[in-house]
């Protein structure tokens, strides 16, 4: 399942209520036969007493089933989806081994506002057309292919017209005259047993309980080829994987998570990957049973690696509770704060579901604080980025956020929110300054600091199935904007989205 399907926010209010204990815990994407597992899970549940879910959360969860009815059935046969209830697709071959199905992608973001040349990295219009195909070989080999192509306007952040991957995605004005055109493609495969998937293929890893991004590894990358090992033991999940990301150079990152489910309410992770380049593939590092620290230290420590420890707590089936912490470099006899060798960040957050009594309602609030220096290292090749993008959290270093929501589910094809957020970056926000300071001495968010203030508000309907619009509206308060001194303005962004798959 894609990292930005609407079902994780959905599966994530119903963890927290109880209904389910996962085995995928904070690694995404889910497998489609994990998201099937949570499923019956939950319909067992409510089977036992309907009133758990709300008449909005049952057609739902009702609509979900039927997008994953093959996965429901086969993990529990005594559940059966109505035909009217199962996802329809664009086209559908089925025989007694195989089954192909494919869907057509259509969508578009447009921005609208007060002020001009505020933000150029965001494109005033993005359409995109696509097709993805899943092949189903013996339920045990499946094959997924998804290809976006987006057309852009007005913007600065895709100008790489002389196909560089280290300036970011391949963008062409040959294929349509004078409009922009790039593609993201996702495509692999998986060989699944009781306790092990093999994954080959091009996809994209997001490791963490973050709502809005891990530090770790983040859906803030784009898709990257790769090999991945998957392993399932009772209450342990265990995931290694070797990529081979976008750059004008040879350039990897390979990566383990351990995840570990104490109870039903308790589970935490401990993870680490690292970048490296400029040379041929290093075997050590696609050995799953070797640790990256240790690995790193073997190979003569020239390369970028990084620990992450998650956890995440919940509560008497309303709160959900998750931290994170993030260590680039590190030693406790060294100054947490001020010293050049301690690279770190944190996030923390929080989902309070029907807060107050207010039915099909849910509360989210995140802190993120990210020290100047991480993600960069002293070799320009093994920066945190792939096609130019931070693995991580999209905030970069020497910054952080602050952010709060209140969503309302007020029909099952309509969900409202309202929020605020404040973000700030220091002068350190830069990827390639990678160069310590004289006395080794860092300061959080110094020098010029950027502070923007957001007012938000947000409306999504969805008005058939998997179709949906949106309207997103900021109000936005800006101080020192693009780090500027005593550039301050205030302004008005509004944005209007449409997606349909089908």
């Amino acid at each position: 399942m894609a990292v930005d399907h609407w079902a994780y926010s959905f599966l994530d209010r119903l963890e927290t209520r109880g209904l389910f204990a996962s085995e995928t815990f904070s690694a995404r994407p889910f497998s489609r036969e994990a998201v099937g597992q949570i499923l019956v899970q939950i319909h067992k549940k409510i089977e036992n007493d309907p009133r758990l879910l709300s008449e909005a959360e049952r057609r739902l969860f009702e609509q979900l089933k039927g997008e994953f009815y093959e996965e429901v059935e086969r993990a529990d046969s005594t559940i059966v989806i109505a035909k009217k209830d199962r996802e329809r697709h664009l086209f559908t071959w089925r025989s007694p081994l195989v089954d192909v199905r494919g869907d057509g992608l259509l969508g578009n973001q447009t921005k609208l506002e007060s002020k001009r040349e505020v933000d150029n990295t965001v494109a005033n219009s993005v359409s995109y057309v696509g097709l993805s195909l899943r092949v189903d070989i013996k339920k045990s080999l499946a094959i997924f292919a998804e290809e976006r192509t987006f057309f852009l306007s007005e913007t600065d952040s895709f100008s790489n017209t002389i196909f560089n991957p280290g300036l970011g995605l391949p963008v062409t004005s040959e294929a349509l005259i004078d409009v922009a055109v790039t593609d993201n493609i996702s495509a692999y495969v998986i060989f699944r047993t009781p306790w092990l998937d093999i994954q080959a293929g091009r996809d994209l890893i997001d490791w963490g309980p973050g709502f809005r991004g891990n530090l770790l590894l983040s859906g803030n990358s784009n898709y990257y080829d790769l090999f991945k090992f998957m392993f399932r033991f009772k209450k342990f999940n265990f995931e290694s994987f070797h990529g081979f990301l976008n750059s004008d150079r040879a350039k990897y990152l390979a990566g383990h998570r351990l995840e570990i489910r104490l109870s039903r309410s308790f589970y935490f992770a401990i993870s680490e990957t690292v970048v490296y380049g400029d040379r041929d593939v290093e075997f050590l590092y696609f050995n799953p049973f070797v640790p990256i620290m240790s690995a790193e230290r073997h190979l003569g420590n020239q390369d970028n690696n990084m620990i992450s420890f998650d956890a995440t707590l919940l509560l008497k089936n309303r709160l959900q509770l998750y931290g994170q912490i993030l260590l680039d470099d590190f030693s406790f006899a060294k100054n947490i704060f001020h010293n050049f060798v301690n690279k770190w960040g944190v996030l923390a957050g929080g989902l309070w579901v029907d807060p107050f009594g207010m039915k099909n309602a849910e509360f989210r609030f995140e802190l993120t604080r990210i020290q100047p220096f991480v993600y960069t290292h002293f070799k320009e090749i093994n920066t945190y980025t792939n096609y130019n993008n931070v693995i991580g959290h999209w905030l970069g270093p020497d910054s952080d956020d602050l952010y709060f929501e209140l969503a309302k589910q007020a029909h099952k094809n309509l969900r409202l929110a309202v929020s605020w957020e404040q973000r700030r970056r220091g002068e350190g926000n830069d990827l390639t300054n990678n160069e310590p300071p004289p006395d080794n001495r860092i300061d959080f968010l110094s020098g010029v600091v950027e502070r923007n203030r957001y007012y938000g508000f947000s409306a999504q309907w969805q008005f058939i199935r998997d179709g949906f619009l949106g309207v997103g509206y900021h109000y936005i308060q800006s101080k020192n904007l693009q780090r500027r001194q005593d550039v301050n303005q205030n302004n008005h962004r509004l944005f209007i989205n449409f997606s349909l798959n089908h």
